[in-house]
């Protein structure tokens, strides 16, 4: 019979591998933000079950930076940052792809006259 310490290890074991799945087997998209603009974020992707997501960011002041999760496992990912230009205006200020899944952090700066992007290194 399985004592209530077995009882807790087995609960244990689980929470981990669950926030194994959640945390550490995601794929990040992280956008920092310098420019004098409200910046958002798109993802597109298809998820494990082959159904289209969308995530996106909402508003992303100056200076500050989002990060969006996806799961690991998302296949035909797009990546797409716009800023806002005027009232309900966006323009797109690149757009990439993802083909082999794996976090990626992107930097965009300049005005909404001429915006500038490059991809960094994650730290």
């Amino acid at each position: 019979m399985f004592s209530r310490y077995n009882y807790y290890a087995c609960y244990l074991i689980f929470v981990f591998l669950i926030i194994n799945e959640i945390f550490v087997d995601s794929i990040q998209i992280r956008v920092e933000n310098k420019g004098g603009y409200i910046a958002r974020i798109l993802i597109r992707y298809h998820n494990s079950k082959n159904e289209e997501q969308l995530h996106t960011s909402g508003g992303l002041s100056a200076f500050q930076s989002s990060t969006i999760n996806i799961e690991n496992n998302a296949k035909s990912i797009e990546i797409e940052v716009q800023l806002y230009a005027f009232i309900n205006s966006l323009r797109s200020i690149f757009k990439t792809t993802n083909p082999c899944p794996h976090t990626r952090c992107f930097v965009i700066w300049g005005t909404i006259f001429k915006a500038d992007w490059n991809e960094i290194c994650c730290t």
